[in-house]
């Protein structure tokens, strides 16, 4: 059978399609609505299958709330033999009795359920049950772990037993990596080490190969602080630190350039001549990022042993009730999914059928 990814126009053969698990998220924010937004429309479900990991009292609550909501689930319990239905989407109910929605207000019983939304999922990974985790918004506020939760990117680089993870932001246009994730602004320069930075870019740039199909991918790295520091006038981290970074990395064979004032680089429109664009920290990279890529941005986290995504934004409390979020975003989500996770299979079974080396007296 073959497959045609929406976006990419990706051809695959596979054995079967792609089951996409898709976490429900904090079932009190817009994670269930723009679940069912999505999975509504017909041309989703043509390249793969879906299980949505979540529970059927607050599906059923929000289907009340937005008649327009009509989409059935063939419904299955943890302990029930795995078994997808032809035409209906699959619900895992990961609740053991009916819970009850208070929109808008994310709270203790919301965090934990999300979490078991999440471990459930992973369960189902391990086993190969699914093939690619797409997940719904959550409020870190309201999930309890030890060490404590920062974000699906580092609970799921931790449980995948992971130490270097990325977060890449992507779309159609644009695509910005993090050198540094969820820390304190106070905490980033200290966070920064030419070695780090030398990983980081190395990992980027093996991501937008083996992940995006980029061949010979061309990253920007942005500098630290304003104007770049100035040549040492207000900051050093450009000169101590990102510079030989860069170069280093560019001994390592790798297309990169910078350090880049951010301020510039995005309004000039110089991103556009680059396959990946890595900020230092959270906010440099995600405000230009959401601006430029609007409801079609997406979260990625490099590195996993599966693919994994998510929309790029929250859980949204304040327009709940009104039922009005946009589900754009995971819809791409989606589709991105699928074709990182072709552009794998690509990859792999290139790097599995290599070309025998043959020497000039066995011509």
């Amino acid at each position: 059978m073959i497959f045609l990814s929406q976006k990419s126009n990706t051809i695959l053969e596979e054995k079967r399609k792609p089951i996409v698990g898709i976490t429900l998220g904090d079932i009190n924010g817009i994670g269930p609505q723009i679940v069912l937004k999505a999975l509504e429309e017909e041309r989703m479900h043509r390249s793969c299958q879906f299980v949505v990991f979540g529970t059927e009292s607050a599906i059923q609550f929000y289907k009340k709330r937005n008649p327009e909501l009509k989409l059935q689930f063939h419904i299955i319990q943890k302990q029930d033999e795995f078994k997808l239905h032809s035409k209906l989407p699959t619900l895992l109910e990961c609740s053991e009795k009916p819970v009850e929605v208070q929109m808008g207000e994310s709270n203790d019983s919301s965090g934990s359920l999300s979490l078991r939304f999440i471990n459930d999922a992973l369960f189902y990974l391990q086993q190969k049950k699914i093939d690619i985790l797409v997940t719904a918004p959550i409020n870190k506020a309201f999930i309890k772990t030890n060490p404590p939760f920062s974000g699906h990117t580092e609970y799921l680089a931790q449980k995948a037993n992971i130490k270097d993870n990325l977060m890449i932001m992507t779309s159609d246009t644009i695509r910005v990596a993090l050198a540094t994730q969820h820390v304190p602004l106070q905490e980033v320069a200290s966070k920064l080490t030419v070695q780090n930075l030398v990983n980081t870019i190395g990992l980027f740039d093996k991501s937008l190969t083996f992940d995006f199909g980029c061949q010979r991918p061309k990253i920007a790295v942005l500098a630290l602080n304003p104007h770049g520091g100035e040549n040492g006038k207000i900051g050093r981290e450009e000169i101590d630190i990102i510079a030989p970074a860069i170069q280093q990395a560019q001994k390592n064979k790798i297309i990169v350039q910078g350090p880049f004032s951010s301020d510039s680089f995005f309004s000039s429109g110089k991103y556009a001549a680059f396959d990946g664009i890595l900020a230092m920290y959270h906010d440099q990279g995600l405000i230009p990022f959401k601006y430029i890529a609007g409801y079609e941005g997406v979260n990625f986290t490099a590195n996993l042993p599966y693919v994994r995504t998510s929309p790029d934004h929250g859980v949204a409390l304040d327009i709940v009730e009104s039922g009005s979020a946009n589900h754009n975003s995971m819809i791409h989500a989606i589709w991105t999914a699928l074709d990182i996770y072709q552009s794998r299979n690509i990859q792999e079974s290139i790097r599995s059928n290599k070309l025998k080396m043959v020497s000039v007296k066995d011509l």
